[in-house]
């Protein structure tokens, strides 16, 4: 799942400016994440990520407990084990799937409630950038 915002640490990093024109869309990959601190910074910066309205990260019953998603996955580390099965903490997660793909079972599921989910985003981001 994607997370989309105006990080201004990336217009810095990239050299590119205004800030106010750049974009960010960041898939939480290991490769080059700057977030990666979200856990331990301040909650006045840490907050300003956001999961995307309208999606949440579910375990289902199928979840057997290997941990293996909460072991170094979790970028703001909003899933743990407790009584033997995963957990998401919903109000930590950011929502990026991370711990769905690393799930061997599939148990960890990105539910979108929204069924106009798209057309919503397209709405909602279409006033911060030209999309056409």
């Amino acid at each position: 799942m994607h997370l989309i915002g105006r990080n201004k640490l990336d217009s810095v990093w990239l050299q590119v400016g205004p800030s106010e024109r750049l974009m960010t869309i960041c898939n939480c990959c290991p490769c080059c994440c700057l977030w990666r601190v979200l856990p331990i910074i301040s909650p006045t910066i840490g907050n300003k990520v956001h999961r995307v309205p309208g999606v949440s990260v579910w375990v289902s019953d199928r979840c057997v407990g290997c941990g293996l998603c909460t072991n170094n996955v979790c970028f703001v580390n909003a899933i743990r084990l407790e009584n033997d099965r995963a957990v998401v903490h919903q109000e930590t997660c950011r929502g990026c799937g991370r711990c769905v793909a690393v799930c061997p079972k599939n148990a960890i599921e990105i539910v979108v409630e929204d069924n106009q989910f798209v057309a919503h985003t397209i709405e909602r981001l279409s006033g911060e950038v030209d999309l056409s």
